[in-house]
Formats: C-alpha cells, structure tokens, sequence
C-alpha cells in the first residue's frame, strides 16, 4: 500500500517530459530523505525502543533510550542542578543522546536542503506542484526505510 501511495505521488513526474531531476535536486532530496529518516528513528526510539532494541540488543540505554537519555543534558542526571556543561541543554543538547542527535540532523538537513534550492530559476506553477510531491515522496521514503525497519 505504501509502494502505491509513493507511486502515486511520483506519477506526474514520469508524465511530464519537460520535468527534469537533476543533480540540484538528486542533492536536495537526498538531504530530505535523510531528514525524513532521521524522524522515523526518533519516531522508533520515542514510541517502540522495544523494537529498537531487539534489533541491538546491546545498545546503550543511557544514550538511545528517550526515556531516561534525557537527563545526560543536566549534572549528575538532576535538572535541578544545571546544565552538564555549557549549553548542553539548548545548542548542544545534540552532543546529549541519539534523540537529540537524531533532531539536529532532521533540522540540518533540511535547512541544508532548502539553501540548495533558494535561488533556482523561476518555474511554471506546475514545476513547483512537481516539486512538492517529489520531496514529500524523498521524505516519506526516508521516514518508512528507516521506521519501517523496525516494524
């Protein structure tokens, strides 16, 4: 079902000749595809680390288990205490756990994606309909190959 809800959204791609994926966007969508797995890891860790985890057994719960990794951004685990070291609970909470980590290369990637793509050429309207749905499919792929993984 999935498969034909993807095909479906690239249909008109393959029926307009004048549509081109080119390297610029062969880039971006790649960085939307990472974006898109990027959330669906969370998505896993956030509501089925049990699946997560028996696929890696042997993964630190302290680091990817939302659960309890949250407190790795605060001294001695507390909130009450402050921050574990500078910023670590704002900017760097990345450098935290997987869950941050995994939000700070969703948000990269897409920013990245979007500066790739500002200053194009302008197009017909039906170039950006195009558009839309092949990065929507880009980032639904990357969400389901990654979630869907564990499922």
């Amino acid at each position: 079902m999935k498969n034909l809800f993807i095909l479906l959204l690239l249909l008109p791609l393959l029926a307009t000749a004048q549509y081109k994926i080119d390297k610029n966007k062969i880039l971006t969508g790649s960085l939307i595809a990472l974006s898109g797995s990027a959330t669906g890891f969370n998505e896993t860790l956030m509501h089925h680390y049990y699946k997560f985890k028996a696929k890696f057994p042997n993964a630190n719960d302290q680091w990817f288990n939302p659960q309890i990794s949250w407190v790795n951004k605060y001294k001695d685990g507390n909130c009450e205490e402050g921050d574990k070291f500078p910023m670590s609970s704002s900017l760097l909470s990345f450098a935290t756990d997987q869950y941050h980590l995994n939000a700070m290369v969703r948000d990269v990637s897409l920013v990245a994606a979007l500066s790739f793509k500002i200053g194009g050429k302008k197009q017909k309207f039906m170039y950006y309909v195009y558009d839309l749905l092949y990065y929507s499919a880009c980032y639904s792929l990357g969400f389901y190959l990654t979630y869907g993984s564990f499922h």
